[in-house]
Protein backbone atom coordinates (compact mmCIF):
# COMPACT_ATOMS: atom_id res chain seq x y z
CA UNK A 1 0.00 0.00 0.00
CA UNK A 2 1.03 3.68 -0.55
CA UNK A 3 1.35 5.98 1.97
CA UNK A 4 0.10 8.85 2.04
CA UNK A 5 2.00 12.34 2.72
CA UNK A 6 -0.60 14.03 4.49
CA UNK A 7 -2.23 11.51 6.91
CA UNK A 8 -5.26 13.08 8.48
CA UNK A 9 -8.52 11.38 8.86
CA UNK A 10 -8.98 7.25 9.38
CA UNK A 11 -10.19 5.70 6.86
CA UNK A 12 -14.28 4.13 8.06
CA UNK A 13 -16.79 2.03 7.14
CA UNK A 14 -19.62 3.06 5.30
CA UNK A 15 -22.29 3.23 8.44
CA UNK A 16 -20.24 6.17 10.00
CA UNK A 17 -20.63 8.18 6.38
CA UNK A 18 -24.54 7.34 6.51
CA UNK A 19 -24.45 11.39 6.50
CA UNK A 20 -22.77 12.50 3.97
CA UNK A 21 -24.26 9.85 2.25
CA UNK A 22 -27.98 10.65 2.74
CA UNK A 23 -26.55 14.17 1.97
CA UNK A 24 -25.16 13.43 -1.43
CA UNK A 25 -28.42 11.63 -2.11
CA UNK A 26 -30.80 14.86 -1.27
CA UNK A 27 -29.07 17.12 -3.27
CA UNK A 28 -28.51 14.99 -6.39
CA UNK A 29 -32.05 14.69 -6.74
CA UNK A 30 -31.96 18.27 -8.35
CA UNK A 31 -29.94 16.65 -11.33
CA UNK A 32 -32.94 13.98 -11.90
CA UNK A 33 -34.97 16.74 -12.64
CA UNK A 34 -32.04 17.79 -14.87
CA UNK A 35 -32.50 14.92 -16.63
CA UNK A 36 -36.20 15.31 -17.27
CA UNK A 37 -35.20 18.37 -19.03
CA UNK A 38 -32.75 17.08 -21.51
CA UNK A 39 -34.75 13.97 -21.89
CA UNK A 40 -38.30 16.20 -22.87
CA UNK A 41 -37.18 17.18 -26.33
CA UNK A 42 -36.75 13.62 -27.48
CA UNK A 43 -40.28 12.36 -26.94
CA UNK A 44 -41.96 15.90 -27.71
CA UNK A 45 -40.23 16.89 -31.16
CA UNK A 46 -41.91 13.69 -32.89
CA UNK A 47 -45.49 14.71 -31.47
CA UNK A 48 -45.13 18.11 -32.61
CA UNK A 49 -44.34 17.29 -36.28
CA UNK A 50 -47.49 15.08 -36.08
CA UNK A 51 -50.58 16.53 -38.38
CA UNK A 52 -52.72 16.46 -35.61
CA UNK A 53 -50.81 18.47 -32.89
CA UNK A 54 -52.48 21.42 -31.41
CA UNK A 55 -49.14 23.37 -31.77
CA UNK A 56 -47.39 22.51 -35.59
CA UNK A 57 -43.51 23.39 -35.56
CA UNK A 58 -41.19 23.29 -38.13
CA UNK A 59 -37.16 21.45 -38.72
CA UNK A 60 -35.62 25.45 -37.44
CA UNK A 61 -38.47 25.43 -34.44
CA UNK A 62 -37.30 21.52 -33.41
CA UNK A 63 -33.89 22.64 -33.28
CA UNK A 64 -34.43 25.56 -30.99
CA UNK A 65 -37.15 24.28 -28.66
CA UNK A 66 -34.04 21.47 -28.27
CA UNK A 67 -31.32 23.94 -28.04
CA UNK A 68 -33.37 26.65 -26.32
CA UNK A 69 -32.64 24.86 -22.30
CA UNK A 70 -28.92 25.33 -22.73
CA UNK A 71 -29.38 29.13 -23.07
CA UNK A 72 -30.76 29.21 -19.78
CA UNK A 73 -28.07 26.80 -18.29
CA UNK A 74 -25.28 28.84 -19.79
CA UNK A 75 -27.10 32.07 -17.76
CA UNK A 76 -27.30 29.85 -14.41
CA UNK A 77 -23.72 28.30 -14.47
CA UNK A 78 -22.54 32.10 -15.05
CA UNK A 79 -24.64 33.60 -12.39
CA UNK A 80 -24.78 29.96 -10.44
CA UNK A 81 -21.76 30.73 -8.63
CA UNK A 82 -21.57 33.86 -8.04
CA UNK A 83 -24.83 33.09 -6.45
CA UNK A 84 -24.06 30.25 -4.48
CA UNK A 85 -21.09 32.41 -3.02
CA UNK A 86 -23.19 34.66 -1.53
CA UNK A 87 -26.02 33.23 -0.36
CA UNK A 88 -24.44 29.57 0.04
CA UNK A 89 -24.80 26.14 -1.77
CA UNK A 90 -27.82 25.30 0.10
CA UNK A 91 -30.16 28.15 -0.97
CA UNK A 92 -28.91 28.47 -4.02
CA UNK A 93 -30.44 24.83 -4.46
CA UNK A 94 -33.61 25.77 -2.83
CA UNK A 95 -33.89 28.65 -4.80
CA UNK A 96 -33.59 27.18 -8.21
CA UNK A 97 -36.16 24.38 -7.70
CA UNK A 98 -38.67 26.83 -7.48
CA UNK A 99 -37.75 28.50 -11.10
CA UNK A 100 -37.29 24.80 -11.94
CA UNK A 101 -41.12 24.36 -11.06
CA UNK A 102 -42.22 27.34 -12.72
CA UNK A 103 -40.28 26.69 -15.82
CA UNK A 104 -42.24 23.31 -15.58
CA UNK A 105 -45.29 24.91 -15.79
CA UNK A 106 -44.51 27.16 -18.42
CA UNK A 107 -44.39 24.60 -20.44
CA UNK A 108 -47.25 22.19 -19.13
CA UNK A 109 -50.03 25.00 -20.07
CA UNK A 110 -47.74 26.14 -23.50
CA UNK A 111 -50.58 26.80 -26.29
CA UNK A 112 -47.31 28.44 -29.00
CA UNK A 113 -43.89 27.14 -29.42
CA UNK A 114 -42.86 30.46 -28.13
CA UNK A 115 -44.34 29.40 -24.86
CA UNK A 116 -42.21 26.23 -24.90
CA UNK A 117 -39.23 27.98 -25.35
CA UNK A 118 -40.51 30.43 -22.68
CA UNK A 119 -40.58 27.01 -20.31
CA UNK A 120 -37.23 25.58 -21.74
CA UNK A 121 -35.32 28.61 -20.54
CA UNK A 122 -36.60 28.62 -17.45
CA UNK A 123 -35.78 25.28 -16.89
CA UNK A 124 -32.55 25.61 -18.13
CA UNK A 125 -31.48 28.59 -15.97
CA UNK A 126 -32.70 26.29 -12.85
CA UNK A 127 -30.34 23.45 -14.35
CA UNK A 128 -27.73 25.50 -14.70
CA UNK A 129 -27.74 26.83 -10.85
CA UNK A 130 -28.32 23.43 -10.17
CA UNK A 131 -25.26 21.81 -11.94
CA UNK A 132 -22.68 24.35 -10.36
CA UNK A 133 -24.24 24.49 -6.79
CA UNK A 134 -24.77 20.65 -6.44
CA UNK A 135 -21.46 19.90 -7.83
CA UNK A 136 -19.59 22.39 -5.46
CA UNK A 137 -21.46 21.06 -2.41
CA UNK A 138 -20.89 17.89 -2.86
CA UNK A 139 -17.14 18.49 -3.56
CA UNK A 140 -17.37 20.21 -0.39
CA UNK A 141 -18.91 17.56 2.71
CA UNK A 142 -17.16 14.36 1.66
CA UNK A 143 -14.24 12.78 2.55
CA UNK A 144 -11.65 12.50 -0.31
CA UNK A 145 -11.87 8.39 -0.28
CA UNK A 146 -15.13 8.86 -0.99
CA UNK A 147 -15.48 12.12 -2.95
CA UNK A 148 -15.32 9.72 -6.75
CA UNK A 149 -18.22 8.00 -5.99
CA UNK A 150 -20.01 10.64 -4.36
CA UNK A 151 -18.95 13.19 -7.32
CA UNK A 152 -20.01 10.40 -10.38
CA UNK A 153 -23.82 9.66 -8.35
CA UNK A 154 -25.19 13.22 -10.18
CA UNK A 155 -24.43 11.83 -13.96
CA UNK A 156 -26.48 8.63 -12.43
CA UNK A 157 -29.20 10.95 -11.68
CA UNK A 158 -29.07 12.78 -15.18
CA UNK A 159 -29.50 9.46 -16.90
CA UNK A 160 -32.43 8.18 -14.54
CA UNK A 161 -34.37 11.11 -15.06
CA UNK A 162 -33.81 11.19 -18.76
CA UNK A 163 -34.70 7.37 -19.16
CA UNK A 164 -37.61 8.23 -16.88
CA UNK A 165 -38.67 10.84 -19.30
CA UNK A 166 -38.34 8.52 -22.13
CA UNK A 167 -40.40 6.09 -20.66
CA UNK A 168 -43.11 8.62 -20.00
CA UNK A 169 -42.70 10.14 -23.19
CA UNK A 170 -43.90 6.44 -24.70
CA UNK A 171 -47.05 5.94 -22.71
CA UNK A 172 -48.21 9.88 -22.00
CA UNK A 173 -48.84 13.01 -24.10
CA UNK A 174 -46.20 15.73 -23.74
CA UNK A 175 -48.10 18.07 -21.53
CA UNK A 176 -48.95 15.24 -18.82
CA UNK A 177 -44.91 14.59 -18.84
CA UNK A 178 -44.03 18.17 -18.08
CA UNK A 179 -46.76 17.95 -15.19
CA UNK A 180 -45.03 14.97 -13.97
CA UNK A 181 -41.80 16.53 -13.99
CA UNK A 182 -42.97 19.63 -12.35
CA UNK A 183 -43.05 17.39 -8.88
CA UNK A 184 -39.58 16.67 -8.79
CA UNK A 185 -38.27 20.45 -7.77
CA UNK A 186 -40.49 20.58 -4.90
CA UNK A 187 -39.46 17.10 -4.03
CA UNK A 188 -36.14 18.44 -4.11
CA UNK A 189 -36.83 21.71 -2.21
CA UNK A 190 -38.30 19.71 0.55
CA UNK A 191 -35.45 17.48 1.52
CA UNK A 192 -32.80 19.47 0.91
CA UNK A 193 -34.11 22.39 3.67
CA UNK A 194 -33.26 19.67 6.15
CA UNK A 195 -29.63 19.62 5.12
CA UNK A 196 -26.53 21.18 5.99
CA UNK A 197 -24.99 24.28 4.38
CA UNK A 198 -21.40 23.28 3.44
CA UNK A 199 -19.02 23.74 5.97
CA UNK A 200 -16.00 25.51 3.27
CA UNK A 201 -18.23 27.90 2.46
CA UNK A 202 -19.14 28.80 5.89
CA UNK A 203 -15.84 29.06 7.06
CA UNK A 204 -15.41 31.64 3.88
CA UNK A 205 -17.80 33.63 5.36
CA UNK A 206 -15.63 33.53 8.88
CA UNK A 207 -18.95 31.00 10.62
CA UNK A 208 -16.42 28.87 12.18
CA UNK A 209 -19.32 27.49 15.07
CA UNK A 210 -21.82 26.66 12.12
CA UNK A 211 -19.31 25.44 10.13
CA UNK A 212 -17.86 23.19 13.09
CA UNK A 213 -20.97 22.15 14.10
CA UNK A 214 -22.21 21.14 9.84
CA UNK A 215 -18.86 18.96 9.92
CA UNK A 216 -19.94 17.32 13.15
CA UNK A 217 -23.20 16.32 11.66
CA UNK A 218 -21.24 15.35 8.10
CA UNK A 219 -18.67 13.28 9.84
CA UNK A 220 -20.56 11.83 12.81
CA UNK A 221 -17.53 12.45 14.87
CA UNK A 222 -16.51 15.81 17.01
CA UNK A 223 -13.17 15.11 17.21
CA UNK A 224 -12.69 14.51 13.42
CA UNK A 225 -14.77 17.18 12.76
CA UNK A 226 -12.41 20.14 14.84
CA UNK A 227 -9.28 18.31 13.03
CA UNK A 228 -11.06 19.41 9.43
CA UNK A 229 -12.35 22.00 10.38
CA UNK A 230 -9.06 23.55 11.44
CA UNK A 231 -7.74 22.44 7.84
CA UNK A 232 -10.17 24.22 6.38
CA UNK A 233 -8.87 27.22 8.44
CA UNK A 234 -5.32 27.01 7.38
CA UNK A 235 -6.16 26.59 3.88
CA UNK A 236 -8.25 29.85 4.04
CA UNK A 237 -5.49 31.40 5.66
CA UNK A 238 -2.76 30.44 3.78
CA UNK A 239 -3.83 32.61 0.72
CA UNK A 240 -3.19 35.82 0.75
CA UNK A 241 -6.91 37.89 2.13
CA UNK A 242 -7.76 40.41 -0.59
CA UNK A 243 -11.12 42.32 -0.56
CA UNK A 244 -13.08 41.73 -3.91
CA UNK A 245 -12.75 43.60 -6.82
CA UNK A 246 -12.38 42.78 -10.55
CA UNK A 247 -8.41 43.41 -10.18
CA UNK A 248 -8.08 41.26 -7.66
CA UNK A 249 -10.55 38.52 -9.29
CA UNK A 250 -8.88 38.69 -11.90
CA UNK A 251 -5.10 38.69 -10.84
CA UNK A 252 -6.40 35.66 -8.98
CA UNK A 253 -7.42 33.65 -11.98
CA UNK A 254 -4.15 34.93 -13.60
CA UNK A 255 -2.57 32.96 -11.21
CA UNK A 256 -1.10 29.03 -12.59
CA UNK A 257 -2.75 26.90 -9.57
CA UNK A 258 -6.15 28.52 -10.76
CA UNK A 259 -5.97 29.10 -14.89
CA UNK A 260 -4.23 25.57 -15.46
CA UNK A 261 -6.75 23.42 -14.06
CA UNK A 262 -9.86 26.12 -15.59
CA UNK A 263 -8.16 25.45 -18.81
CA UNK A 264 -7.81 21.13 -18.09
CA UNK A 265 -11.79 21.55 -17.12
CA UNK A 266 -12.73 23.21 -19.68
CA UNK A 267 -11.31 21.47 -22.10
CA UNK A 268 -12.41 18.54 -20.75
CA UNK A 269 -16.15 19.87 -21.25
CA UNK A 270 -15.17 20.69 -25.00
CA UNK A 271 -14.79 17.27 -25.89
CA UNK A 272 -17.16 15.87 -24.13
CA UNK A 273 -19.65 17.75 -25.39
CA UNK A 274 -18.61 17.61 -29.45
CA UNK A 275 -18.40 14.03 -28.49
CA UNK A 276 -22.15 14.16 -29.54
CA UNK A 277 -23.90 13.15 -26.50
CA UNK A 278 -26.61 15.52 -26.54
CA UNK A 279 -27.45 15.62 -30.18
CA UNK A 280 -27.95 12.11 -29.53
CA UNK A 281 -30.18 12.59 -26.63
CA UNK A 282 -32.26 15.56 -27.46
CA UNK A 283 -33.24 13.88 -31.17
CA UNK A 284 -32.29 9.82 -30.71
CA UNK A 285 -36.20 9.76 -31.77
CA UNK A 286 -35.69 11.62 -35.18
CA UNK A 287 -31.95 9.14 -35.59
CA UNK A 288 -33.64 5.99 -35.34
CA UNK A 289 -36.43 6.57 -37.24
CA UNK A 290 -34.15 7.88 -40.66
CA UNK A 291 -31.76 5.27 -39.47
CA UNK A 292 -34.57 2.71 -40.68
CA UNK A 293 -34.98 1.36 -37.34
CA UNK A 294 -34.60 -1.83 -36.38
CA UNK A 295 -37.24 -1.75 -33.64
CA UNK A 296 -39.53 0.69 -32.72
CA UNK A 297 -38.00 3.88 -32.70
CA UNK A 298 -39.24 5.18 -29.30
CA UNK A 299 -38.65 1.48 -27.65
CA UNK A 300 -34.69 2.11 -29.03
CA UNK A 301 -34.44 5.80 -27.91
CA UNK A 302 -35.81 4.10 -24.12
CA UNK A 303 -32.48 1.25 -24.43
CA UNK A 304 -30.03 3.80 -24.93
CA UNK A 305 -31.38 5.57 -21.96
CA UNK A 306 -31.60 2.61 -19.63
CA UNK A 307 -27.95 1.78 -20.66
CA UNK A 308 -26.34 4.95 -19.39
CA UNK A 309 -28.37 4.90 -16.68
CA UNK A 310 -26.68 1.27 -15.89
CA UNK A 311 -23.58 2.32 -16.75
CA UNK A 312 -23.26 5.45 -15.11
CA UNK A 313 -24.77 3.12 -11.90
CA UNK A 314 -21.53 0.82 -12.94
CA UNK A 315 -19.02 3.85 -12.84
CA UNK A 316 -19.97 4.67 -9.48
CA UNK A 317 -18.05 1.63 -8.45
CA UNK A 318 -15.50 1.38 -10.94
CA UNK A 319 -14.07 5.10 -10.14
CA UNK A 320 -13.17 3.67 -6.53
CA UNK A 321 -11.04 0.51 -8.47
CA UNK A 322 -9.73 2.58 -11.44
CA UNK A 323 -7.44 5.94 -12.17
CA UNK A 324 -9.75 9.10 -13.36
CA UNK A 325 -6.97 8.78 -16.05
CA UNK A 326 -7.80 5.01 -17.17
CA UNK A 327 -11.46 5.49 -17.54
CA UNK A 328 -11.15 8.70 -19.58
CA UNK A 329 -9.19 6.71 -21.83
CA UNK A 330 -10.93 4.23 -22.03
CA UNK A 331 -13.75 6.08 -22.62
CA UNK A 332 -12.67 7.96 -25.16
CA UNK A 333 -11.63 5.18 -27.39
CA UNK A 334 -15.18 3.68 -27.26
CA UNK A 335 -16.63 6.40 -28.26
CA UNK A 336 -14.41 6.96 -31.14
CA UNK A 337 -15.13 3.71 -32.34
CA UNK A 338 -18.39 3.86 -31.57
CA UNK A 339 -19.42 7.24 -33.76
CA UNK A 340 -17.03 5.66 -36.55
CA UNK A 341 -18.84 2.54 -36.71
CA UNK A 342 -22.14 4.79 -37.00
CA UNK A 343 -20.63 7.42 -39.56
CA UNK A 344 -19.70 3.75 -41.43
CA UNK A 345 -23.51 2.46 -41.04
CA UNK A 346 -24.91 5.63 -42.53
CA UNK A 347 -22.34 6.41 -45.51
CA UNK A 348 -23.64 2.61 -46.39
CA UNK A 349 -27.59 3.48 -46.51
CA UNK A 350 -26.30 6.80 -48.91
CA UNK A 351 -24.73 4.54 -51.24
CA UNK A 352 -27.67 2.26 -50.73
CA UNK A 353 -30.23 4.96 -51.70
CA UNK A 354 -28.06 5.99 -54.41
CA UNK A 355 -27.97 2.55 -55.97
CA UNK A 356 -32.12 2.40 -55.52
CA UNK A 357 -32.56 5.94 -56.64
CA UNK A 358 -33.56 7.27 -53.61
CA UNK A 359 -33.12 10.25 -51.23
CA UNK A 360 -34.67 11.83 -48.21
CA UNK A 361 -35.87 15.11 -48.31
CA UNK A 362 -35.07 15.69 -44.61
CA UNK A 363 -33.68 14.11 -41.89
CA UNK A 364 -36.34 15.11 -39.48
CA UNK A 365 -38.69 13.90 -42.14
CA UNK A 366 -37.56 10.90 -44.18
CA UNK A 367 -39.89 10.33 -47.19
CA UNK A 368 -39.07 6.84 -47.87
CA UNK A 369 -37.56 3.87 -45.57
CA UNK A 370 -35.27 1.08 -47.12
CA UNK A 371 -33.56 -1.72 -45.49
CA UNK A 372 -29.77 -1.13 -45.84
CA UNK A 373 -27.90 -4.57 -46.59
CA UNK A 374 -24.36 -5.73 -46.73
CA UNK A 375 -23.61 -8.12 -49.08
CA UNK A 376 -27.38 -10.63 -48.68
CA UNK A 377 -27.27 -9.65 -44.67
CA UNK A 378 -29.59 -7.19 -43.11
CA UNK A 379 -27.07 -4.61 -40.91
CA UNK A 380 -30.53 -2.46 -39.48
CA UNK A 381 -29.33 -3.24 -36.36
CA UNK A 382 -25.80 -1.54 -36.62
CA UNK A 383 -27.46 2.19 -35.85
CA UNK A 384 -29.09 0.86 -31.93
CA UNK A 385 -25.89 -1.46 -31.42
CA UNK A 386 -23.48 1.75 -31.90
CA UNK A 387 -25.24 4.01 -29.74
CA UNK A 388 -25.87 1.49 -27.17
CA UNK A 389 -21.92 1.14 -27.11
CA UNK A 390 -21.34 4.84 -27.66
CA UNK A 391 -23.63 5.37 -24.16
CA UNK A 392 -22.51 2.66 -22.24
CA UNK A 393 -18.65 3.97 -22.96
CA UNK A 394 -19.52 7.78 -22.65
CA UNK A 395 -21.13 7.11 -18.82
CA UNK A 396 -18.17 5.26 -17.52
CA UNK A 397 -15.56 8.31 -18.09
CA UNK A 398 -16.00 11.45 -20.12
CA UNK A 399 -19.65 11.33 -19.14
CA UNK A 400 -19.10 11.58 -15.05
CA UNK A 401 -15.66 12.53 -14.53
CA UNK A 402 -15.43 16.07 -16.01
CA UNK A 403 -18.35 17.04 -13.79
CA UNK A 404 -16.72 16.37 -10.22
CA UNK A 405 -12.87 16.61 -11.63
CA UNK A 406 -13.22 20.07 -12.33
CA UNK A 407 -14.32 20.80 -8.40
CA UNK A 408 -11.81 18.90 -7.67
CA UNK A 409 -8.69 20.79 -9.27
CA UNK A 410 -10.04 24.47 -8.15
CA UNK A 411 -8.41 25.50 -5.09
CA UNK A 412 -11.87 26.15 -3.12
CA UNK A 413 -11.69 30.13 -2.91
CA UNK A 414 -12.31 30.52 -6.94
CA UNK A 415 -14.31 26.63 -6.70
CA UNK A 416 -17.53 28.28 -7.31
CA UNK A 417 -16.86 30.88 -9.88
CA UNK A 418 -14.40 28.72 -11.93
CA UNK A 419 -16.90 25.89 -11.97
CA UNK A 420 -19.65 28.33 -13.16
CA UNK A 421 -17.24 29.33 -15.99
CA UNK A 422 -16.08 26.00 -16.94
CA UNK A 423 -19.90 24.84 -16.88
CA UNK A 424 -20.93 27.52 -18.82
CA UNK A 425 -18.42 26.75 -21.27
CA UNK A 426 -19.56 23.21 -21.88
CA UNK A 427 -23.49 24.45 -22.24
CA UNK A 428 -22.19 26.81 -24.53
CA UNK A 429 -20.45 24.40 -26.41
CA UNK A 430 -23.98 21.96 -25.89
CA UNK A 431 -26.11 24.68 -27.39
CA UNK A 432 -24.01 24.92 -30.67
CA UNK A 433 -23.54 21.10 -31.00
CA UNK A 434 -27.41 20.64 -30.41
CA UNK A 435 -28.58 23.58 -32.33
CA UNK A 436 -26.26 23.29 -35.33
CA UNK A 437 -27.16 19.40 -35.23
CA UNK A 438 -29.79 19.43 -38.04
CA UNK A 439 -28.34 21.83 -39.92
CA UNK A 440 -24.65 20.14 -40.30
CA UNK A 441 -26.44 16.92 -41.29
CA UNK A 442 -28.01 18.94 -44.27
CA UNK A 443 -24.06 20.33 -44.99
CA UNK A 444 -22.05 17.12 -44.35
CA UNK A 445 -24.42 14.06 -44.17
CA UNK A 446 -25.38 11.94 -41.54
CA UNK A 447 -21.85 9.78 -41.82
CA UNK A 448 -19.79 12.88 -41.74
CA UNK A 449 -20.93 13.82 -38.64
CA UNK A 450 -20.54 10.85 -36.85
CA UNK A 451 -17.16 10.58 -38.17
CA UNK A 452 -16.72 14.39 -37.13
CA UNK A 453 -18.23 13.32 -33.01
CA UNK A 454 -15.51 10.11 -33.68
CA UNK A 455 -12.67 12.37 -34.24
CA UNK A 456 -13.33 14.89 -31.84
CA UNK A 457 -13.59 11.74 -28.59
CA UNK A 458 -9.75 10.42 -30.51
CA UNK A 459 -8.75 14.19 -29.58
CA UNK A 460 -9.83 14.30 -26.42
CA UNK A 461 -8.01 11.06 -25.27
CA UNK A 462 -5.24 12.54 -26.39
CA UNK A 463 -5.83 15.47 -24.41
CA UNK A 464 -6.02 13.29 -21.33
CA UNK A 465 -2.99 11.51 -22.08
CA UNK A 466 -0.86 14.95 -22.06
CA UNK A 467 -2.62 17.07 -19.88
CA UNK A 468 -4.76 15.51 -16.97
CA UNK A 469 -3.36 14.95 -13.56
CA UNK A 470 -4.40 12.33 -11.50
CA UNK A 471 -6.18 13.09 -8.34
CA UNK A 472 -7.76 10.09 -6.53
CA UNK A 473 -7.72 10.32 -3.18
CA UNK A 474 -5.94 13.80 -3.08
CA UNK A 475 -6.71 16.67 -0.39
CA UNK A 476 -7.41 19.72 -2.00
CA UNK A 477 -3.85 21.33 -0.56
CA UNK A 478 -2.19 18.19 -2.62
CA UNK A 479 -4.12 18.99 -5.75
CA UNK A 480 -3.09 22.77 -5.76
CA UNK A 481 0.36 21.75 -5.41
CA UNK A 482 0.04 19.99 -8.65
CA UNK A 483 -0.16 23.47 -10.44
CA UNK A 484 2.31 24.85 -8.31
CA UNK A 485 4.63 22.76 -9.02
CA UNK A 486 5.15 21.72 -5.51
CA UNK A 487 4.88 17.96 -5.72
CA UNK A 488 7.33 15.30 -6.55
CA UNK A 489 6.67 12.87 -9.62
CA UNK A 490 5.65 9.93 -8.15
CA UNK A 491 2.18 12.63 -6.67
CA UNK A 492 2.17 14.14 -9.88
CA UNK A 493 1.14 10.89 -11.79
CA UNK A 494 -1.27 10.12 -9.05
CA UNK A 495 -1.48 7.42 -7.00
CA UNK A 496 -4.40 5.10 -5.20
CA UNK A 497 -4.22 3.21 -2.38
CA UNK A 498 -4.60 -0.61 -2.80
CA UNK A 499 -6.53 -0.19 -6.08
CA UNK A 500 -3.94 1.40 -8.15
CA UNK A 501 -4.88 -0.13 -11.57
Amino acid sequence: MKKELIPLIDRRDNLTRRNQILTVAGVTLSLFATGNILGFSAVTLPSLLEEESEIRANSEDLSWIASMVTIGCIVGNFMGGLISDMIGRKKTIIFSSVVFFIGWMVIAEATTVAEILAGRVLTGLASGFYSTAVQVYICEIVEPSIRGASGSTPSLMVAIGIVSTYCLGSLLEWRTVALICSAFPLLVLSYVLFLPESPVWLVSKNREPEAMKSLTWLRNDSEEAEQECMRLQYLKERRVTRSFSVMNCCQRFSERSVLKPLFIGTMLFFFQQFSGIYPITFYATLIFRYADHFINDYLETICIGFVRMFFSLIAIFLINFFRRRTLLITSGLLMFLSNGLLGGYFYLRELEGQRLGISNESFAEPTVQFEVMVGSVSVEWVPLACLLLFMASYAVGFGIIPWFLMAELMPSDVRSVACSIAFAFGQICLFVAVKTFLQVIQLIDAQGTFWAYSGVSFMGVLFVVFFVPETSNLYDDEIEDIFQNKMNTEKHSGFVEDTDF
